[in-house]
């Protein structure tokens, strides 16, 4: 006899294919471009049990982030082994965010301001990341693979004001998105790694894997 889900079950099963439709449509064709209606009909789902689960478009869009960035993590950690050096991660790391830059349209990242709660949880998760960031880069230079005279603070800021740069003044529309990525992670990667470090990037491909 087929086992029937429970409510509990189902209702979490509709999350997850909720998440995973909505993000892929936001990444697609921006967020702004996505209406509520857009998702509960994508889903076969009526609009009414979409705004059961989801409040507005903010709510949905915070927890596909959440979501998301929990998935990438998870990603991140399984491509690697446990005795991964500081370059096994960072390169994987590069690959991952060229590959994902490659799948998103450039508008998803402009719409985000538009939600402050979105823009909130970002913030904090950025700042995380610095701090994550700056422990990082002690192991490498503990590894022998970052210069240990550089100020990491200060490139951390310095890859933040790039991206910011090329956000606000649009320069997706004149390269494409992955290509900025690339050469700004290269130029910034080389300027603080080791003679060590530079031999393991030299001819390295940073395309995504296929």
């Amino acid at each position: 006899m087929q086992k029937i889900p429970s409510a509990s079950n189902y209702r979490q099963e509709l999350r997850r294919k909720i998440l995973s439709a909505a993000m892929q449509d936001f990444r697609k064709r921006g967020v702004k471009a996505v209406k509520m209606d857009d998702v509960a009909s994508q889903l076969s789902i009526s609009k009414r049990t979409l705004y059961e689960l989801y409040h507005n478009k903010e709510d949905l869009l915070y927890e596909c982030l959440c979501d998301h960035d929990a998935f990438l993590e998870q990603r991140l950690k399984s491509s690697l082994s446990a005795d991964a050096t500081v370059m096994d991660v960072l390169i994987s790391f590069m690959r991952l965010h060229v590959e994902e830059s490659s799948k998103t349209n450039p508008q998803f990242f402009s719409d985000l301001g538009k939600y402050p709660k979105v823009m909130k949880y970002i913030e904090e998760r950025n700042e995380r990341s610095r701090q994550r960031a700056i422990g990082f880069m002690f192991r490498g230079m503990e590894e022998g693979y970052f210069r240990s005279e550089v100020n990491y603070s200060i490139i951390n800021l310095m890859a933040e004001v790039f991206m910011k740069y090329v956000m606000d003044h649009e320069l997706y529309k004149q390269f494409p998105l992955p290509e900025i990525s690339r050469n700004v992670i290269l130029v910034i990667l080389r300027g603080f790694c080791t003679e060590k470090g530079l031999r393991l990037i030299e001819n390295f491909d940073f395309s995504p894997e296929t």
